[in-house]
């Protein structure tokens, strides 16, 4: 045996030895987000306004709403805030003020001829 033939016979067994772990990881990792994704489709499935019960989102919402509602577009703005009054439903307090918002604004478009 040479010098030149045991780097040779070496690297292969330490590129096994890296990657065999490797290979470990990214299949557990797979497997990880595969049952992450279905778990929360599953929820989702379940709840379809749960993407949106976010105080951002339902403020962005809001905003549309009434903004729909200063510039005579009745329909856009009841239909945003009855989607927020949807969503909000079975939400926790931090929302409630979103759904209290909304209820107001269908009040008084109900109000308006």
């Amino acid at each position: 045996m040479t010098l030149s033939d045991t780097p040779d016979d070496a690297a292969p067994r330490r590129a096994r030895r890296v990657a065999l772990p490797l290979v470990a990881v990214v299949l557990i990792l797979t497997v990880a987000g595969a049952f992450w994704v279905t778990r929360f489709a599953s929820e989702v499935r379940q709840d379809p306004g749960l993407v949106y019960r976010d105080p951002g989102t339902l403020d962005k919402l809001l905003k549309r709403a009434r903004d729909a509602e200063a510039a005579g577009d009745r329909a856009t703005a009841i239909t945003t805030y009855r989607f927020v009054v949807a969503v909000g439903t079975g939400g926790d307090s931090a929302i409630a003020r979103y759904i209290t918002a909304a209820r107001a604004g269908l009040a008084r478009l109900a109000e308006q001829p």
